[in-house]
C-alpha cells in the first residue's frame, strides 16, 4: 500500500484516513477550507487546501469525496485538463440517487434514472471513467448515518422534519463506518468490479425511520404526505457483500441509534 490522497476529507474521509493510517502509510487529506486542518494534523493527517493536481503521482491511491456530483465532475475534470499521472486505484464517491426513485428491486447495474438529477449524476460518473479508466471504481453510496451525522443528527439539531414526503418513501442508507469500511476494501482490492451499490438493507421506510428517530428524541411524530402506494424499493446488494464488505458493523438501521458517537 502506499499514500492516499482524499480529496474531500470531511466526515466519511476522516474515517477512511483513521484506516489507512493503520496500515501505517501516510494521508495527505484536502479540503476546502482550513476550518477542519488542526483537527487532521492531530490525526497524523497531512492537510492542504485546493487541488492535489500538482501532487499526485501513479502510485498514489484517489479518494474522491468531495461533496456533491456538480463539484465532484468539475474536479474531475480539472484532472483530466491537467494531465496529471492516473493513480494506481481511484475511488470516486457517487451517490444511489443515480437510480432515480424507482421502486422495485435495484441492483448495481440497474438503469439510471430519468429525472435531471440522476442525469447530472450519470454526467459526474461518465467524467471519472473518461479520467481514470480501469483503475477507477465507484461506489454509489445511500444516505449516510451516525448518531452525530446524517438524518438521525439533523433531527436532534432542528427538532422537527422539515422536508414533507411520503410515509412509505425508502430511505436508502448506509452506517458511516460501514462505508468507510468498503472504501478501505476497494482501495486494496486486487481486481475490483467497476462500480458497487452501497447501501445496507433492508432500508427503513421515512415513516419506520422517523417514527423510531422521533420516539428515541423525544420529538412529536412528523406529518408525512400520503402513502404513494407504489412496491418499496429494494436493494440488490450481493457484489458489495462479496468483495467489499461480507459483514457490515451496522447490518440493521435500527443499530445506528443505540452505537456510541465516534
Amino acid at each position: 500500500m502506499s499514500r492516499l490522497i482524499i480529496w474531500g476529507s470531511g466526515e466519511l474521509g476522516m474515517r477512511v484516513a483513521l484506516r489507512w493510517l493503520q496500515t501505517g502509510h501516510p494521508v495527505l487529506g484536502f479540503t476546502r477550507s482550513i476550518q477542519r486542518h488542526s483537527d487532521l494534523k492531530a490525526a497524523g493527517i497531512e492537510p492542504a487546501t485546493g487541488s492535489p493536481e500538482a501532487l499526485l503521482r501513479s502510485d498514489d491511491c484517489l479518494l474522491l469525496a468531495i461533496p456533491g456530483h456538480t463539484n465532484q465532475q468539475a474536479a474531475v475534470e480539472q484532472l483530466h485538463k491537467a494531465q496529471v499521472p492516473i493513480p494506481s486505484r481511484s475511488i470516486f464517491i457517487s451517490v444511489s440517487g443515480y437510480y432515480g426513485a424507482a421502486p422495485g428491486l435495484i441492483a448495481v447495474n440497474s438503469p439510471p434514472g430519468e429525472d435531471g438529477r440522476s442525469a447530472s449524476i450519470v454526467a459526474a460518473e461518465q467524467a471519472f471513467w473518461d479520467w481514470a479508466g480501469n483503475q477507477g471504481v465507484i461506489l454509489r453510496l445511500g444516505g449516510l448515518y451516525s448518531l452525530t451525522r446524517g438524518p438521525f443528527a439533523a433531527l436532534a439539531r432542528r427538532g422537527k422534519v422539515t422536508r414533507r414526503t411520503a410515509a412509505d418513501k425508502t430511505m436508502a442508507l448506509i452506517h458511516y463506518d460501514d462505508a468507510a469500511a468498503a472504501i478501505m476494501a476497494a482501495l486494496k482490492h486486487p481486481d475490483p468490479d467497476r462500480a458497487y451499490l452501497g447501501v445496507t438493507p433492508p432500508c427503513p421506510t421515512r415513516e419506520e425511520f422517523y417514527g423510531l428517530a422521533c420516539k428515541v428524541l423525544d420529538l412529536p411524530l412528523p406529518d408525512f404526505d400520503p402513502p404513494t402506494g407504489l412496491s418499496p424499493t429494494e436493494f440488490d446488494v450481493t457484489s458489495l457483500r462479496r468483495d467489499l464488505l461480507p459483514e457490515p458493523e451496522y447490518p440493521d438501521w435500527r443499530m445506528g441509534f443505540a452505537a456510541p458517537p465516534r
